[in-house]
């Protein structure tokens, strides 16, 4: 058959671009597609639980705990996979109905003595973020990881379920010295030893503290730290005070060791304890008083030991104590990050524009002078503190600020004045692209370097997506969640649309180059299919997706996991993957004290690849399609269907479906092998092991007829719940002379204008 009319120039598909006039080959529209490698758009991926629930697995209606009810039915709260430094493990952490934990591993089995054994409880009771809420940080330091998020205690996880609190909350509470009582040494003695003690005392060698002349008064004071397995020193604690004098008797000319009783035992994480004292701070005027100054006497290198004598002379002290050098800080601090070897902590509601910063190399020392302020200007509260390379980026609400290094200093300088961003979980580095981030008005990205004179550029990448933008909840859009794939070279936001308050529309940059598609169900009633409020990569670069569950009983009514009869979709962790289902329907039923849920799995849903109107280059003439082909690769006999529609009418017509496989020997004994059984409705050539040919994929051409009227634009769109990859497109039609009509001459027939 001749081809008949105009053919447009063979379009390569490309990606979203949602511009009133886009080119030819982009999409309006691009539904859970994926991009090639190599070239093309693949639809091939699904959702699968992390853990295995088929075909079923029961839990004890006893012992049935408000975890595992928070495992079952609530929404993910954070999610976050950190590989501890100089170790090979991986940890999945994830918070769930004021839960905090993580998941060891996957051991594939479904059977109830394996249900969420791996499931490790690190706290309870967490504070649940509300919608303008951007939920739990987490910031690695080493073989470490601090767990913020500005409301509960800060945690310093190790691995292994060892987790303390984290840095220094409260002060260091102080030591008890015990008096001197020097009137005990008189001969013959008649003084009991009541107020504190007389030994050890030294007469002839230097040992000892104190002035030995009769009428002398000596003073000390004392105070002490904590050293935390960090290698952080905790601010020191209020002082002790010690004071004596020496009586008018020879006896009493002694120095005297000072008894430090009752040295109070460090939190958890505490290696050792410091013990600091004043040189002899005599009440005279002596030229040599050294008031003030608190000197290094000892460390005890451990936490238990509740007593020390101190009989080190003043001649011996040397280190100085800097009071300044550490200090304690509060849990209201909401963003960390690491950078120049510190811990970096900023924002959050006590303090929304000051950040302080650790000391070099010691994660839990804050030094008293550490510290920025912002200003409460027109940039708004701190949202994210994101290491860049050499810098440290200060997100704002609506700006951006850097801190640099240089020479041993930090300065503070403006990066823009006007973008910043409330979706704290956006920020992404993407190759190639730059930081990648969500505003009120789209996406940005800043990219160049910001050291040595060099431009920084932020730029709008949104510009093809600006109607996807439209449908983002601004009132939620700090619960956006995103992440970065280096399996999937894309950058993927999900955010909730407008009047939701749930993550169920995302957005996804491909990095192979650059193009725009998107991730969201296929239908209103299915959104919630798409209820991913939080997401995270593992090393291997699978996505992992943190849910809303979803329990309704068979009416439709909201449920639980302890409804009997409930159904629940999305329970538990999921990877995005290609799993040819989208995750289980969970079916909750109860029978003597045991609850059982059992695992059916959901089909996909459509994959769409929509274009845009296409206009053939001149919508003031007439043009009649033909017909649409379409470069596709050969995917065995997965079904595909075209719908087309002509002049931005909503409505969709369909055209039959077709299968990937070559027209001329379809459904005949020279068409290529397909896994399945011999259905001649299917396919006459079933693949036999052992017998039949194992092709590799061919591109190939299928043509659809659609047979339109005189139409000014025309669109298409393809659909399969089955694996595809689209190449290409092809348009047939013919162009008519015939002109738009003027409005006016309708006019001046009677009609009203």
């Amino acid at each position: 058959m001749a081809v008949k009319g105009i053919s447009l120039k063979l379009s390569k598909a490309a990606g979203v671009d949602q511009a009133l006039k886009a080119p030819i080959g982009t999409a309006e529209d691009i539904i859970n597609f994926r991009k090639h490698p190599t070239d093309g758009w693949l639809c091939d991926r699904g959702i699968e639980p992390w853990w295995d629930q088929s075909p079923s697995f029961t839990v004890s209606g006893e012992i049935i705990t408000n975890v595992q009810q928070a495992l079952l039915g609530e929404k993910f709260d954070s999610l976050f996979v950190w590989t501890k430094q100089s170790a090979n493990q991986v940890y999945i952490l994830a918070e769930q109905g004021g839960y905090l934990y993580y998941i060891w591993g996957n051991k594939g089995s479904g059977i109830s003595t394996d249900w969420r054994r791996n499931v490790v409880l690190l706290d309870s009771n967490r504070h649940i973020p509300r919608a303008n809420e951007v939920g739990t940080q987490y910031v690695p330091f080493g073989n470490r990881l601090l767990i913020i998020n500005g409301v509960d205690k800060p945690i310093w996880f190790y691995g292994d379920n060892i987790v303390r609190d984290y840095s220094f909350l409260l002060p260091t509470p102080p030591m008890e010295v015990l008096p001197i009582q020097p009137d005990y040494l008189l001969l013959p003695t008649s003084t009991d030893l009541t107020t504190g003690t007389a030994f050890p005392n030294f007469q002839t060698v230097p040992a000892g503290l104190g002035d030995r002349a009769q009428g002398d008064t000596s003073v000390y004071s004392y105070r002490m730290s904590f050293i935390m397995d960090s290698g952080s020193e905790s601010p020191l604690s209020s002082p002790a005070f010690v004071t004596w004098t020496v009586p008018a008797d020879v006896n009493a000319e002694r120095r005297f060791g000072i008894f430090v009783n009752d040295i109070p035992i460090g939190p958890k994480g505490c290696v050792a304890r410091r013990i600091y004292r004043t040189k002899n701070q005599r009440l005279g005027n002596q030229a040599d008083a050294q008031e003030g100054v608190y000197y290094f006497v000892k460390q005890i290198n451990d936490n238990s030991s509740e007593e020390f004598i101190d009989i080190v002379s003043d001649n011996a002290l040397v280190n100085q104590a800097q009071l300044s050098e550490s200090t304690t800080i509060d849990s209201s601090y909401h963003f960390g990050a690491t950078w120049n070897n510190r811990i970096w902590l900023g924002g959050g509601i006590s303090h929304p524009v000051k950040i302080i910063y650790s000391e070099a190399g010691l994660a839990e020392q804050f030094p008293v002078f550490n510290t920025f302020e912002l200003g409460n200007g027109t940039g708004g509260a701190i949202t994210k503190l994101y290491s860049y390379y050499n810098n440290l980026l200060v997100f704002r609400e609506s700006a951006i600020e850097v801190i640099r290094v240089n020479g041993g200093s930090f300065s503070v300088s403006s990066v823009s004045q006007n973008i910043g961003t409330r979706a704290s979980n956006s920020i992404q580095l993407v190759p190639e692209i730059g930081v990648v981030f969500l505003t009120d008005d789209g996406f940005y990205a800043i990219s160049g370097g910001l050291d040595g004179g060099s431009i920084v550029n932020i730029t709008k990448i949104s510009s093809p997506i600006s109607k996807e933008v439209s449908r983002i909840s601004t009132a939620a859009i700090s619960r956006a969640t995103s992440v970065y794939s280096t399996k999937e070279k894309e950058y993927w936001c999900h955010y909730p649309e407008k009047g939701s308050k749930i993550p169920t529309r995302g957005a996804v940059i491909h990095t192979l180059d650059g193009s725009w598609s998107l991730r969201h169900a296929d239908i209103k009633e299915r959104a919630a299919r798409f209820a991913f409020t939080a997401m995270a990569a593992d090393p291997d670069g699978n996505i992992l997706l943190g849910t809303r569950p979803r329990w309704r009983t068979v009416a439709g009514a909201a449920a639980n996991p302890l409804t009997n009869g409930a159904r629940g979709i999305l329970v538990g962790l999921h990877v995005w993957s290609g799993a040819n289902y989208w995750g289980n329907t969970l079916v909750a039923t109860f029978a003597d004290q045991i609850w059982t849920y059992t695992a059916t799995k959901i089909a996909l849903q459509q994959n769409i690849w929509e274009s845009g109107w296409i206009d053939f280059g001149n919508n003031s003439i007439k043009h009649r399609v033909f017909n649409v082909d379409v470069e596709i690769l050969s995917f065995g006999d997965n079904a595909i269907d075209l719908d087309w529609g002509q002049d931005y009418d909503s409505a969709w017509n369909a055209a039959p479906s077709q299968k990937p496989a070559k027209s001329e020997t379809l459904f005949t004994t020279s068409e290529d092998p397909v896994f399945g059984p011999a259905t001649p409705s299917v396919t006459k050539v079933p693949f036999t092991v052992g017998k039949s040919a194992l092709k590799d994929y061919r591109i190939i051409r299928i043509r659809w007829d659609v047979n339109t009227g005189l139409v000014d634009n025309f669109r298409f769109r393809l659909k399969s719940t089955l694996p595809a990859h689209f190449l290409s497109f092809n348009v047939n039609y013919e162009s008519n002379d015939q002109l738009p009509l003027n409005q006016k001459a309708r006019g001046s027939s009677g009609q009203p204008y």
